[in-house]
Parts: C-alpha cells; sequence; structure tokens
C-alpha cells in the first residue's frame, strides 16, 4: 500500500463508545505510522478546536498541523488557528433553516459562528445532554428565537425514519442546503457542498501550498463507520469501514476492519497492513 495520508472518523471509530478516549492502541499504532513518515488527521462532525486534545494525543499537531471538523466544512491549521477553508451556512439560509427545524419540534443543537457556543432548543438539552457536550469545550445556551446566529450547521435528536424524511423532503427545497444523518440519532442540516471528502481535498491543497507536501488522491486512507463518512470512504483508494459501521458504509468501502471502535479496530488494521506486530 503507497500511503501518506491516514485520516480517522471519531465517533465511533478512532474512540470507545463509552469513554470517549483513544484506545492505546490506536494511539500507539498511529504514531508508529507518522514515525514512518505517514502523516495522519482526523476528520469529524465536531468543529475543529474541539478536536486538539485528540489531535496533541496522536502527535498530529507536530507532523500534519491541519484537522477536518464540521463534517468537512472546515479545515483549521492548529498550530497558528488559521482556517485554510471554513465554509457556513448564509444568514438567509440559516434563517431559512431554523423555522423548518422550529415546525418539527425535536430538540436541537445550532453551531454558530463562534465555536465556543452552542445554541440548544430547551434547558431539557443541556441537563440530559443529548448532544454530549460533556465531551467538548462548547457552552450550551438555550436559543433566543429572536436572535438566531448564522451557522454553519444545525444538528437535530432524530432517530426515526419518518422523521428524517420528513426533514429531506423539506430540506430538499433549498439548493444551498442538504441534510445527513450522523449516527447516534442524530441529522445535520449543512451547506450543500460540505462533505468530509471535499475536507480532505482542502487539506490536501493547502499541505502542498503552505507545507510543499504533494499527496496524491490515491494515496489517502480514511477510516469511518457512519454516513457522515460516506464521500471520503467511498472516494479514498483505501476507504475503510469500522466493523461496527453501517451496511451501507460497508457496501462502498474497500475493506472492512476485523474488530470495532470498542476494541481498537484502526490498530488491529494497521497491523495487519502498514506496520509489523511485535512477537510475543
Amino acid at each position: 500500500m503507497a500511503v501518506k495520508l491516514i485520516v480517522c472518523d471519531i465517533d465511533g471509530t478512532l474512540v470507545t463508545d463509552k469513554t470517549k478516549k483513544i484506545p492505546p492502541e490506536n494511539k500507539a499504532a498511529l504514531l508508529a505510522v507518522q514515525d514512518q513518515g505517514i502523516l495522519v488527521t482526523i476528520a469529524s462532525g465536531r468543529v475543529p478546536s474541539g478536536l486538539a486534545e485528540f489531535a496533541q494525543e496522536l502527535g498530529i499537531t507536530k507532523n500534519c498541523k491541519y484537522v477536518i471538523g464540521g463534517n468537512g466544512g472546515a479545515v483549521m491549521n492548529l498550530q497558528t488557528g488559521d482556517y485554510v477553508y471554513d465554509e457556513m451556512v448564509s444568514y438567509e439560509d440559516t434563517l431559512w433553516a431554523m423555522a423548518i427545524v422550529k415546525e418539527m419540534g425535536n430538540d436541537f443543537y445550532l453551531a454558530p459562528l463562534d465555536e465556543k457556543m452552542a445554541y440548544v432548543s430547551s434547558e431539557r438539552v443541556i441537563t440530559e445532554d443529548i448532544f454530549l457536550f460533556r465531551h467538548t469545550k462548547n457552552i450550551p445556551v438555550i436559543l433566543d428565537w429572536n436572535a438566531i446566529p448564522q451557522m454553519r450547521k444545525v444538528v437535530i435528536s432524530c432517530s426515526d425514519q419518518a422523521g428524517q424524511q420528513w426533514l429531506r423532503r423539506k430540506v430538499a427545497k433549498n439548493h444551498n442546503l442538504r441534510v445527513e444523518v450522523t449516527g447516534y440519532g442524530y441529522i445535520e442540516i449543512m451547506p450543500k457542498n460540505v462533505n468530509k471528502w471535499n475536507g480532505i481535498l482542502k487539506l490536501i491543497a493547502a499541505l502542498k501550498t503552505n507545507e510543499g507536501i504533494k499527496i496524491n488522491k490515491d494515496e489517502i486512507m480514511c477510516f469511518g463507520d457512519q454516513m457522515n463518512d460516506y464521500e471520503m470512504i467511498k472516494n479514498a483508494k483505501y476507504g475503510i469501514a469500522l466493523a461496527n459501521a453501517t451496511s451501507e458504509l460497508k457496501a462502498v468501502a474497500k475493506d472492512v476492519t476485523k474488530k470495532d471502535n470498542n476494541h481498537a479496530g484502526i490498530a488491529d488494521y494497521l497491523y495487519d497492513h502498514l506496520l509489523t506486530r511485535k512477537e510475543g
């Protein structure tokens, strides 16, 4: 395998479900491939600044420097804090989308341009931690419907198929937006051209322009588990679905790990294909 860049989703892929921590085996394997000259980064639905701790733990801030957040809508240089790519929903489309969200009536989390903030539908979202803010540095506050801020995306709590299809039909009327099921009972409204593969293309362009590092599209390995990973798993030459991935993602993946995210599936795959296992 001629791999120069490995891109990992976080939830359901890099970290365990219960602790949301990186298993030691995954950390060791990803540090080992970097010692071989392969760059590693992460691509997540979380905001880029919220990826810093994972990036530091994996040595990304010293090597690749760049991370992909917002499901591919933002690429940030963590050393400088500068965006090399930042896609957001226009204010007009923000108001349009939030009118639909209000009609739907489900709990939500609006991600504004200020990454530290998180505007939510109710106090229940905060007390029950519906959107797992305890694993982030976001500050959740209840949205004032008379002062809706411009957004990067809005995440809606909706696990039933009927509700998801209703939202798809509504959002399909807007040519600037799309919806994506991101797993764990969430569905998002985001800019139409945003996906993780597009974020990866922006990242490798930044590496070439700013760092003098050339990585071709067929030298990328991606790991993912949910439908917001679909484009990167489908388009990468080495698009790898975790054992716990959705059936739809496995159908377009080039390979599937033997182990799931709770048993360091990434590390197991890397030792089978890129690294040498230690004897004993």
